[in-house]
Formats: structure tokens, C-alpha cells, sequence
């Protein structure tokens, strides 16, 4: 009995990393032994809870505090960068020909041959660039009224064997200082392979040159001048003139 009493079986379970995890045989001179060693167990269990949640806690605020300095940079980023739009740069331009080719422009030198569709007939003209208006010499020019409208009648041959007369509506007036008033008309000439209609200004062959003058106003935007030359531009056929 007294060996009994002395012995006693104890169950107890060791959580401690010194004590063993399962069941076992102790002395009873041990119980406070093993009392202190499951004390100290409890005491790291919660130590190491209390790590856990210090851990989780620490975290979570870093997480929160990630996440507000992305707030901010971006709300930064929006108020200090303009936005930007992308602009396509305009397609390369692979061709090598001429301005002058493109656009088709006729080629005429300081004197050309022009074909009067109006007229029917061809005249030698002067290429004039220091003059505005084109200028047609004539002679007998005679003024008139043709159904509330302003007309003028005029002769172009310098000679007697062709005494042919013109009449055409007078478009408007030309102030010269030296001349007065002169009459102007809309012809309509071909030169080269450019037809359109032009203003003329009638001029009396005595005060003028006896030459057809084209200024820049027939010039503009279509023909190039070579005053080094002449007769460059092909002279125009009177038919295929009259059909365009």
C-alpha cells in the first residue's frame, strides 16, 4: 500500500517544447515539476498567440498604409500631368516629281502663238508678267447700247484686205491716265493645251504695242514663263480649240 501510495499512475498532457507531447508515467514528488512545466507551456502558448495577433495587426496596417500612398500618387499624377493625345504624323509623301509637273502647269516662253475661240483665229501674243490685265490692240473702236447693256464693235487687221468687225458686250471699264476710259471684254483662248476665259483690255494700236500682251491674271496658277525662249508651248490646233 504504501508502495502504492507513493506511486500514483498520472495521465497528463505536456504542451511545452521541454515536455513530452503524450502521456506518461510520473512520480508524485514530480506533480510540481510537471505543474511548473505545464504553466510555462500555457505561458508561451499565449506568448506566441499574442505574437500572432501583434503580427496580424502590424499587417493589416501596412496594408493600409500601401494602399493610401497609391491613393495619393495617383490623385497627384492626375492633377500635375496634363493629358496627352496622340497625334498620327502625316503620311510620307514617296513622290519625287516636280511641283510643276503636278499640278500640270504649261510651260511658255517670252512669245507664243494663241488661238481666240471667240475670234476664230490665232494671234501672236507677248507674255507679259509686269502688266495685270491682258491687253488686245484694235483699232475703230466704236461704243455702243444693245438691249439696255453696253456693247463695243472693233476691228483687229491693220490692213485693208481684211476689214473684219467684232462686237462683244463690254464686261466693265479700265481707267488709264494718259487714255481715259477703255473698254473691257471676256475672251475666251487657248494656248498650249490650256483653254479659259480672260479679260481684255481694248487698246488703240496707235498708243499700243501691236501685239497681243497676256499679263499674270492669264498666268496665275497655270503657266510658267521662260523669257528665254520662244514659242514653247505647241501651237493650238483651231478645231480641237473650239471643241473643249
Amino acid at each position: 500500500m504504501k508502495l502504492a501510495a507513493r506511486f500514483a499512475l498520472c495521465a497528463l498532457p505536456v504542451l511545452m517544447a521541454g515536455c513530452a507531447g503524450q502521456y506518461r508515467l510520473v512520480e508524485t514528488s514530480d506533480l510540481e515539476t510537471v505543474n511548473q512545466c505545464a504553466m510555462a507551456s500555457d505561458h508561451n502558448h499565449q506568448l506566441l498567440l499574442t505574437q500572432q495577433r501583434d503580427l496580424s495587426q502590424g499587417f493589416a496596417e501596412l496594408l493600409a498604409e500601401l494602399e493610401q500612398t497609391r491613393s495619393q500618387v495617383a490623385k497627384a499624377e492626375a492633377a500635375n500631368c496634363p493629358d496627352v493625345t496622340f497625334i498620327a504624323p502625316p503620311p510620307k509623301d514617296n513622290s519625287t516629281e516636280p511641283v510643276m509637273d503636278q499640278v500640270a502647269k504649261q510651260l511658255v516662253g517670252a512669245t507664243e502663238q494663241v488661238y481666240f475661240d471667240d475670234l476664230a483665229l490665232s494671234l501672236e501674243a507677248r507674255i507679259d508678267t509686269g502688266i495685270s490685265t491682258a491687253i488686245l490692240p484694235v483699232r475703230d473702236i466704236q461704243r455702243f447700247e444693245r438691249n439696255g447693256e453696253d456693247w463695243v464693235r472693233f476691228s483687229l487687221s491693220a490692213d485693208s484686205e481684211d476689214d473684219s468687225a467684232f462686237e462683244r458686250k463690254m464686261i466693265r471699264q479700265s481707267s488709264v491716265a494718259s487714255e481715259g476710259q477703255r473698254p473691257v471684254i471676256a475672251l475666251r483662248f487657248t494656248l498650249g493645251r490650256i483653254t479659259q476665259q480672260g479679260e481684255f483690255v481694248l487698246a488703240d494700236r496707235k498708243q499700243s504695242a501691236p501685239s497681243v500682251r497676256l499679263g499674270r491674271l492669264a498666268l496665275r496658277d497655270v503657266m510658267v514663263v521662260d523669257v528665254s525662249r520662244d514659242n514653247i508651248a505647241s501651237l493650238p490646233d483651231p478645231e480641237q480649240a473650239s471643241e473643249k
